[in-house]
Protein backbone atom coordinates (compact mmCIF):
# COMPACT_ATOMS: atom_id res chain seq x y z
CA UNK A 1 0.00 0.00 0.00
CA UNK A 2 0.71 3.17 -0.68
CA UNK A 3 0.70 6.74 1.52
CA UNK A 4 1.01 9.76 0.29
CA UNK A 5 1.98 12.90 3.24
CA UNK A 6 0.52 16.04 2.22
CA UNK A 7 2.53 19.21 3.56
CA UNK A 8 2.08 23.13 3.87
CA UNK A 9 4.05 25.45 5.22
CA UNK A 10 6.94 23.85 7.66
CA UNK A 11 7.02 26.55 10.63
CA UNK A 12 8.23 24.13 13.26
CA UNK A 13 11.64 22.72 11.27
CA UNK A 14 13.34 20.68 14.17
CA UNK A 15 10.12 18.67 14.95
CA UNK A 16 9.76 18.44 11.15
CA UNK A 17 13.22 17.07 10.54
CA UNK A 18 12.38 14.96 14.04
CA UNK A 19 9.40 13.56 11.72
CA UNK A 20 11.58 13.31 8.64
CA UNK A 21 13.74 11.01 10.01
CA UNK A 22 11.71 8.82 11.38
CA UNK A 23 10.17 8.18 8.29
CA UNK A 24 13.23 7.48 6.59
CA UNK A 25 14.08 4.98 8.95
CA UNK A 26 11.22 2.96 9.44
CA UNK A 27 9.58 3.30 5.55
CA UNK A 28 10.50 3.46 2.17
CA UNK A 29 10.62 6.98 0.54
CA UNK A 30 8.97 6.85 -2.68
CA UNK A 31 8.14 8.74 -5.72
CA UNK A 32 5.34 8.63 -8.13
CA UNK A 33 6.17 5.74 -10.54
CA UNK A 34 8.64 3.49 -7.99
CA UNK A 35 7.82 0.07 -7.23
CA UNK A 36 5.73 -0.27 -3.82
CA UNK A 37 7.58 -3.01 -1.53
CA UNK A 38 4.91 -5.81 -1.14
CA UNK A 39 3.06 -6.11 2.55
CA UNK A 40 5.09 -2.86 3.47
CA UNK A 41 3.52 0.91 3.74
CA UNK A 42 5.57 2.61 1.00
CA UNK A 43 5.52 6.55 1.66
CA UNK A 44 5.13 9.38 -0.17
CA UNK A 45 6.49 12.89 0.46
CA UNK A 46 4.19 15.66 -1.67
CA UNK A 47 4.29 19.55 -0.33
CA UNK A 48 2.02 22.11 -2.08
CA UNK A 49 2.77 25.29 -3.50
CA UNK A 50 6.70 25.23 -3.44
CA UNK A 51 6.94 27.80 -0.38
CA UNK A 52 10.14 29.16 0.21
CA UNK A 53 10.35 27.42 3.17
CA UNK A 54 10.70 24.18 1.29
CA UNK A 55 13.87 25.08 0.23
CA UNK A 56 14.69 26.61 3.25
CA UNK A 57 14.23 24.24 5.73
CA UNK A 58 12.53 21.02 3.82
CA UNK A 59 15.62 20.73 1.31
CA UNK A 60 18.73 20.26 3.58
CA UNK A 61 16.91 17.70 5.31
CA UNK A 62 16.30 16.40 1.79
CA UNK A 63 19.96 16.03 1.52
CA UNK A 64 21.07 15.00 5.23
CA UNK A 65 18.87 12.43 4.87
CA UNK A 66 19.04 11.46 1.09
CA UNK A 67 15.97 10.87 1.01
CA UNK A 68 13.32 12.65 -2.47
CA UNK A 69 9.99 14.90 -2.12
CA UNK A 70 7.68 15.95 -4.55
CA UNK A 71 6.72 19.55 -4.43
CA UNK A 72 3.52 20.78 -6.86
CA UNK A 73 4.65 24.59 -8.08
CA UNK A 74 1.83 27.23 -9.04
CA UNK A 75 3.29 28.80 -11.91
CA UNK A 76 2.01 31.98 -11.72
CA UNK A 77 3.71 32.92 -8.33
CA UNK A 78 6.97 31.95 -9.29
CA UNK A 79 9.81 34.70 -10.02
CA UNK A 80 13.37 34.06 -11.57
CA UNK A 81 15.53 34.88 -8.67
CA UNK A 82 15.67 37.35 -5.59
CA UNK A 83 17.94 39.03 -3.14
CA UNK A 84 15.46 39.42 -0.33
CA UNK A 85 16.77 38.09 2.86
CA UNK A 86 15.11 34.63 4.00
CA UNK A 87 13.53 36.26 6.80
CA UNK A 88 11.23 38.50 4.76
CA UNK A 89 10.51 35.63 2.47
CA UNK A 90 9.71 33.37 5.03
CA UNK A 91 7.55 35.69 7.22
CA UNK A 92 4.71 35.84 5.14
CA UNK A 93 1.54 34.56 6.13
CA UNK A 94 0.37 31.34 4.50
CA UNK A 95 -3.20 33.00 3.49
CA UNK A 96 -1.24 36.35 2.08
CA UNK A 97 1.35 34.81 0.49
CA UNK A 98 -0.83 34.29 -3.21
CA UNK A 99 -2.81 38.19 -2.25
CA UNK A 100 -2.21 41.26 -4.31
CA UNK A 101 1.68 41.39 -5.61
CA UNK A 102 3.00 39.79 -2.48
CA UNK A 103 4.99 37.42 -4.48
CA UNK A 104 6.64 39.92 -6.65
CA UNK A 105 7.23 42.19 -3.13
CA UNK A 106 8.27 39.34 -0.44
CA UNK A 107 9.10 36.54 -2.91
CA UNK A 108 7.15 33.73 -0.56
CA UNK A 109 7.97 31.29 -2.81
CA UNK A 110 10.95 29.55 -4.49
CA UNK A 111 12.20 30.94 -7.04
CA UNK A 112 12.92 29.24 -10.32
CA UNK A 113 16.65 28.99 -9.35
CA UNK A 114 15.79 27.26 -6.36
CA UNK A 115 13.55 25.18 -8.19
CA UNK A 116 16.50 24.59 -10.56
CA UNK A 117 18.64 23.28 -7.88
CA UNK A 118 16.35 21.28 -6.24
CA UNK A 119 15.20 19.10 -9.36
CA UNK A 120 18.60 18.63 -10.46
CA UNK A 121 19.93 17.59 -7.20
CA UNK A 122 18.10 14.47 -8.01
CA UNK A 123 15.84 14.47 -4.93
CA UNK A 124 13.02 16.56 -5.87
CA UNK A 125 10.22 15.90 -8.07
CA UNK A 126 8.70 19.16 -9.86
CA UNK A 127 4.80 18.26 -10.51
CA UNK A 128 2.45 21.17 -11.84
CA UNK A 129 -0.06 22.64 -9.03
CA UNK A 130 -1.77 24.61 -12.00
CA UNK A 131 -0.89 28.10 -12.90
CA UNK A 132 -2.74 30.32 -11.09
CA UNK A 133 -3.59 27.94 -8.04
CA UNK A 134 -7.48 28.41 -8.43
CA UNK A 135 -10.47 25.92 -7.95
CA UNK A 136 -10.42 24.14 -11.44
CA UNK A 137 -13.68 23.30 -11.28
CA UNK A 138 -14.98 27.19 -11.91
CA UNK A 139 -16.87 27.15 -14.83
CA UNK A 140 -14.56 30.20 -16.06
CA UNK A 141 -11.14 28.23 -14.89
CA UNK A 142 -8.77 28.11 -18.33
CA UNK A 143 -7.92 24.69 -18.25
CA UNK A 144 -5.41 24.98 -21.19
CA UNK A 145 -3.84 27.34 -19.33
CA UNK A 146 -3.78 26.25 -15.70
CA UNK A 147 -3.24 22.35 -16.46
CA UNK A 148 -1.05 22.55 -20.27
CA UNK A 149 0.62 25.45 -20.21
CA UNK A 150 1.86 25.32 -16.51
CA UNK A 151 3.18 22.05 -17.27
CA UNK A 152 4.75 23.37 -20.53
CA UNK A 153 6.61 26.15 -18.49
CA UNK A 154 7.76 24.21 -15.75
CA UNK A 155 9.76 22.11 -18.45
CA UNK A 156 11.06 25.39 -20.18
CA UNK A 157 12.19 26.55 -17.43
CA UNK A 158 14.22 23.54 -15.35
CA UNK A 159 14.69 21.09 -18.52
CA UNK A 160 12.89 18.54 -16.93
CA UNK A 161 9.74 16.67 -17.56
CA UNK A 162 6.67 16.71 -15.93
CA UNK A 163 4.24 13.78 -15.22
CA UNK A 164 2.47 14.34 -12.24
CA UNK A 165 -0.42 17.30 -11.64
CA UNK A 166 -1.32 17.95 -7.80
CA UNK A 167 -5.06 19.88 -7.83
CA UNK A 168 -5.46 23.05 -6.08
CA UNK A 169 -7.68 22.30 -2.84
CA UNK A 170 -8.27 19.15 -4.15
CA UNK A 171 -10.88 20.13 -6.28
CA UNK A 172 -11.77 18.39 -9.49
CA UNK A 173 -14.59 16.86 -11.70
CA UNK A 174 -14.95 14.39 -14.24
CA UNK A 175 -14.40 16.90 -17.14
CA UNK A 176 -11.38 18.38 -14.91
CA UNK A 177 -10.31 14.62 -14.71
CA UNK A 178 -10.23 14.06 -18.38
CA UNK A 179 -8.47 16.67 -19.40
CA UNK A 180 -5.53 16.42 -16.82
CA UNK A 181 -5.31 12.98 -18.34
CA UNK A 182 -4.11 13.74 -21.63
CA UNK A 183 -1.05 15.47 -20.12
CA UNK A 184 0.11 13.96 -16.96
CA UNK A 185 0.35 10.14 -15.78
CA UNK A 186 -0.24 10.70 -12.03
CA UNK A 187 -2.63 12.92 -10.87
CA UNK A 188 -3.15 13.83 -7.19
CA UNK A 189 -6.02 14.83 -4.35
CA UNK A 190 -6.57 15.65 -1.23
CA UNK A 191 -8.82 12.27 -0.74
CA UNK A 192 -7.64 11.21 3.09
CA UNK A 193 -6.99 7.92 2.01
CA UNK A 194 -4.59 5.18 1.44
CA UNK A 195 -3.79 3.93 -1.85
CA UNK A 196 -3.54 0.35 -3.37
CA UNK A 197 -0.51 2.14 -6.21
CA UNK A 198 0.09 4.43 -8.28
CA UNK A 199 -2.54 3.98 -10.55
CA UNK A 200 -6.02 3.34 -8.83
CA UNK A 201 -9.27 2.55 -10.38
CA UNK A 202 -10.23 5.91 -9.84
CA UNK A 203 -7.38 7.47 -11.13
CA UNK A 204 -6.53 9.60 -8.35
CA UNK A 205 -3.61 9.42 -5.87
CA UNK A 206 -4.90 10.52 -2.52
CA UNK A 207 -3.49 12.75 -0.03
CA UNK A 208 -3.47 12.36 3.85
CA UNK A 209 -3.07 16.02 5.82
CA UNK A 210 0.29 15.81 7.16
CA UNK A 211 -0.01 19.17 8.98
CA UNK A 212 -1.79 17.62 11.97
CA UNK A 213 1.38 15.20 12.29
CA UNK A 214 3.96 17.30 12.46
CA UNK A 215 1.63 19.33 15.09
CA UNK A 216 1.35 15.90 16.96
CA UNK A 217 3.12 15.65 20.61
CA UNK A 218 4.74 12.61 19.56
CA UNK A 219 4.73 12.52 15.41
CA UNK A 220 6.67 9.11 15.44
CA UNK A 221 3.48 7.49 17.19
CA UNK A 222 0.87 8.59 14.69
CA UNK A 223 1.80 6.39 12.04
CA UNK A 224 2.04 3.02 13.67
CA UNK A 225 -1.99 3.35 15.05
CA UNK A 226 -3.41 0.24 12.94
CA UNK A 227 -6.64 2.59 13.68
CA UNK A 228 -5.88 4.91 11.75
CA UNK A 229 -4.55 3.07 9.25
CA UNK A 230 -8.25 1.17 9.21
CA UNK A 231 -9.33 4.65 8.74
CA UNK A 232 -7.47 5.88 5.58
CA UNK A 233 -8.24 2.18 4.23
CA UNK A 234 -11.90 2.36 4.56
CA UNK A 235 -11.96 6.05 2.85
CA UNK A 236 -9.86 4.84 0.11
CA UNK A 237 -12.86 1.73 -0.36
CA UNK A 238 -15.47 4.87 -0.06
CA UNK A 239 -13.28 6.95 -2.72
CA UNK A 240 -13.18 3.94 -5.06
CA UNK A 241 -16.84 3.15 -4.90
CA UNK A 242 -17.92 6.58 -5.71
CA UNK A 243 -15.17 7.33 -8.20
CA UNK A 244 -14.05 10.12 -6.57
Amino acid sequence: MLLVLMYHRINMPDIFYSHLKHLSENYPIVLPGDALLPNKISICLSFDDAYYDFYHFVFPGLVQLNIRAIVGVPVKYIVEKTSLDSSIRLSVPYDEAMADNVYLTKVPFCTWNELKEMAESGLVKIASHSYSHINLTDEKADLTTEIKASKEMIESRLSHGVDTFIYPFGKTNKKVHSFAFKYYKYIMRIGSALNKNWHNSAGMIYRVNADEIIGAKDPSKFLVDGLYYLKLYLKYISNTLRRK
